[in-house]
């Protein structure tokens, strides 16, 4: 499973006209169906009065999670349209919303997945793009006197540590690129010579 992915920065929107309709494509990044849940209950109150509001969302590294809606579509033509914009830019954790107000001429199937794929490549490609990196957080103890041998581990790696405790031993929380937590332990499992627990406490992504 990759460890590294494109999301996009900031909410954004971008408009697109065809044979009189209007295609409005609102994008925004989120990590989670509620996020975007929210985000497209919003888009339903602001433009109230329009057609349609298509939408295609996915989270996670490998766009693991994800749903999409055609809103009284033919069927294929939206929601499915705008989750290939979507794969086609390779981003994942944001969700598109394309609110459509219809102008008087059908499109056709055709030429309907084209407007909807179009609009969503269209604010998705005029997005900032960022690189987030999938993150697990670690709890790792060990003696004091093992201290300048693991902070020499932890330099050379990106690792951020997020709480420290002096106390009997040293306990540090860490955040660890997903991919290096593996090499990580076993270097601060040698270099302490066998003396420091480890343990995954959660994971998820952030920005690199």
């Amino acid at each position: 499973m990759k460890d590294e992915y494109r999301s996009v920065k900031s909410e954004s929107s971008k408009i697109l006209k065809v044979e009189g309709s209007k295609f409005i494509a609102s994008i925004s990044p989120v990590e989670s169906q509620t996020g975007a849940e929210e985000f497209l209950d919003g888009k339903r109150k602001e433009y109230f009065d329009a057609t349609h509001h298509c939408f295609a969302y996915a989270c996670g590294s490998e766009r693991e999670e994800f749903r999409y809606s055609d809103d009284g579509e033919p069927s294929g033509t939206a929601g499915a349209k705008i989750f290939g914009a979507i794969q086609s830019q390779d981003v994942s954790d944001l969700i598109v919303v394309v609110t459509r107000y219809f102008g008087g001429t059908k499109l056709g199937v055709g030429g309907l997945g084209r407007a909807y794929f179009d609009a969503a490549n269209l604010v998705i490609s005029s997005s900032v793009i960022v690189q987030k990196v999938v993150a697990e957080e670690l709890r790792i103890t060990f003696p004091f006197e093992e201290t300048n041998g693991v902070m020499t581990v932890l330099s050379r790696t990106k690792v951020r540590i997020v709480d420290t405790v002096y106390d009997e031993e040293v306990t540090l929380r860490i955040s660890a690129r997903r991919g290096a937590v593996k090499d990580l332990v076993k270097d601060l499992v040698n270099v302490t010579r066998g003396n420091l627990v480890s343990k995954v406490l959660l994971s998820g992504p952030r920005l690199s």
